[in-house]
């Protein structure tokens, strides 16, 4: 619960704060930091949190700002994310995912991973 609430948290405040000004600093580090939370909700059957959170995760892809690596990361959120079973997201972006959070500190609990 405590997650569901971070990232829902997190993902107002990026749609906030993109939406007040153009030129927001959000660091690769902040999209694995509401993006892994998120994708686990959604996995486990948070709705509501992930149609808030692809929202500003949606604006974040569109920034042109990422590097290439977190831009391919994001993707497979976003996808994830809009899909509608999570849990069944193709097996190469289900480990881009875990793979991505693993790697900035976020271990995934219910995503499954080929």
């Amino acid at each position: 619960m405590h997650r569901v609430l971070a990232a829902t948290v997190l993902a107002l405040v990026v749609v906030l704060g993109l939406g007040s000004c153009a030129q927001t600093d959000i660091s690769a580090s902040d999209i694995y930091r509401i993006g892994c939370p998120a994708v686990d909700a959604a996995a486990e059957g948070g709705s509501m949190v992930s149609k808030v959170t692809v929202l500003g995760l949606k604006k974040l892809s569109e920034s042109g700002k990422l590097d290439p690596e977190p831009q391919r990361w994001l993707e497979g959120v976003i996808s994830v994310l809009d899909s509608d079973d999570p849990k069944n997201a193709p097996d190469d972006v289900q480990k881009l995912i875990k793979d991505g959070c693993a790697k900035n500190g976020y271990p995934l609990q219910n995503l499954d991973a080929a």
